[in-house]
């Protein structure tokens, strides 16, 4: 019979509670966050193993559905990862010997973790579900809210531990299998992502101080002391919701290799069980599910810019050690500050006005990934807009202003026209035209001027001046939708006047 207790066993409070030494409770350590919602975590734990097992609390919401569970241990392989409702026991004499001492044996190592026992009363199955709390020599003790029942040991039937889906079994390569170890676990999941902006701050004529901060926004899961790895660049997965269990050691091994120390990286490829994230609701009495993916990411991040986009083949990773930033939390993190040449250039593509861009010399030891970037100088806000990816030993350009020191003028006249030169169809003919074209530029400023012309004709350019370079449009080859650009790359030093020529001829309807 089952014996209830009232107040018998007070609750303890969640600070003088203990734990069973065979549940494994991981704690993050590392998280590699890209730019499209995807995080790489790898947590780390001690744990007691009972004939080489042990259960953790829940399975991670792999975003691939999958994850691997390894030994860092040299001579240790976890080979079984199991998932369900939780371990369970018969004493039947097949599964579990029947006798007393082997029923208290196995009981032990499962204290203080929630169990169902079933029990034989008065020719009935029956249950009882609570905390094992104390194992006696007649009686077991289960603490399940304000009240605590004493179940006889003699008339147990069966144990099921809840809440504690994974079951995790590690094997040696020697005869004796190990007591403790320490097991880690990787997977990826959605609900972290990072956003980069910079800051570029002109210092002199031709050095700035370039800043690079990356809002980190964590909707998946509490990260307490732990490194965290900005990549630049976004790896390509062809199956973002679902991944063949088989598949996930070629993904770990992909993002591992440039986050992972090389080390970490053997232990989970050499000594690793995969296993399939089971997200169905377990049947029976279970009641605490395995949490959801965490919160809606696209939420939290609301109307801030991500940076898909323009990203390196290989991984660039920036670390921040030891962050501490809990589920729901957003964090801005500085992840350099460099000092860096730049120049100036000025963009021409007529009819429009002239753009002035500062030229970004990448000579750090790294790329700058794609982000806005907040341009001052003196105190002052000279422009916001994007900065690109910039790889080493590249240069980037940062819009600035209209150019106020340049000013510019264009004149195109016809200067000849063949008549009815081409009969696409019956009654229906086409002109051809040739025109001249003029680009004046003034350089008002004090320094000379590198101006960059790119102008685009409807037609065939036939010539143009001071060493241009002509691109043909070879999407639109018919005659009367033949488009080309005529580049220039000059210098107009200062007070200078400087005319740009061109000739091109294009096709119009006759009157």
């Amino acid at each position: 019979m089952v014996v209830g207790i009232l107040g018998a066993v007070p609750r303890a409070r969640a600070e003088d509670e203990q734990e069973s030494p065979y549940r494994w409770k991981p704690k993050v350590t590392s998280v590699t966050v890209f730019k499209n919602g995807l995080g790489f975590f790898l947590r780390q734990g001690k744990v007691a193993l009972r004939d080489g097992w042990c259960v953790s609390e829940a399975v991670p919401p792999a975003a691939f559905g999958t994850l691997a569970v390894y030994s860092h241990a040299k001579d240790e392989t976890v080979d079984i990862v199991s998932t369900g409702p939780g371990e369970v026991v018969a004493f039947d004499g097949v599964d579990a010997p029947q006798d007393a001492a082997s029923k208290r044996a196995r009981l032990e190592s499962c204290k203080f973790l929630k169990l169902q026992l079933t029990y034989r009363e008065l020719g009935a199955d029956r249950s009882s579900v609570g905390q094992l709390v104390s194992v006696g020599p007649e009686y077991v003790v289960l603490q399940a809210d304000t009240n605590s029942f004493a179940v006889p040991l003699e008339g147990i039937r069966k144990l099921q531990v809840l809440e504690k889906p994974l079951r995790v079994h590690v094997s040696s390569d020697g005869a004796k299998v190990p007591g403790e170890t320490t097991l880690g676990m990787a997977y990826l999941r959605k609900g972290v992502t990072w956003i980069p902006e910079y800051t570029l701050t002109l210092r002199d004529e031709d050095t700035a101080e370039l800043t690079l901060r990356g809002t980190l926004v964590n909707e998946a899961e509490d990260i307490v002391h732990g490194d965290v790895n900005f990549v630049v660049g976004v790896p390509h997965f062809l199956h973002t919701d679902l991944l063949a269990p088989l598949a996930v050691g070629q993904v770990i091994r992909t993002i591992g290799a440039a986050v992972a120390p090389r080390e970490v990286m053997t232990q989970i490829m050499n000594r690793a069980a995969v296993a399939t994230d089971v997200r169905a609701e377990p049947p029976g009495v279970v009641d605490k599910p395995v949490p959801a993916g965490g919160r809606d990411l696209k939420e939290a991040t609301g109307n801030l810019p991500q940076w898909d986009g323009a990203g390196a083949s290989d991984f660039t990773v920036y670390t921040r050690k030891d962050l501490t930033l809990r589920l729901g939390e957003k964090a801005v993190v500085t992840l350099f500050v460099k000092r860096i040449k730049y120049g100036h250039v000025y963009r021409w593509s007529p009819p429009n006005d002239i753009e002035h861009l500062l030229v970004l010399h990448n000579d750090t030891d790294t790329p700058w990934t794609t982000g806005p970037c907040l341009t001052t100088s003196e105190g002052n806000a000279l422009s916001e807009d994007l900065l690109k990816y910039v790889p080493k030993g590249g240069k980037g350009e940062v819009p600035v202003t209209t150019a106020i020191n340049l000013a510019h003028d264009q004149s195109e006249a016809e200067v000849e026209r063949k008549l009815k030169a081409h009969q696409p169809s019956g009654d229906f003919f086409l002109d051809l035209v040739t025109l001249d074209g003029e680009l004046i530029l003034r350089n008002f400023g004090k320094k000379p001027s590198e101006v960059i012309v790119d102008l685009r004709v409807q037609g065939k350019p036939l010539s143009a001046s001071d060493g241009a370079k002509i691109v043909l449009d070879t999407a639109n080859l018919k005659l009367a939708e033949r488009t080309a650009t005529v580049k220039w790359n000059i210098t107009v030093k200062s007070s200078e006047s400087k005319t740009l020529t061109y000739r091109y001829e294009r096709y119009v309807p006759s009157r």
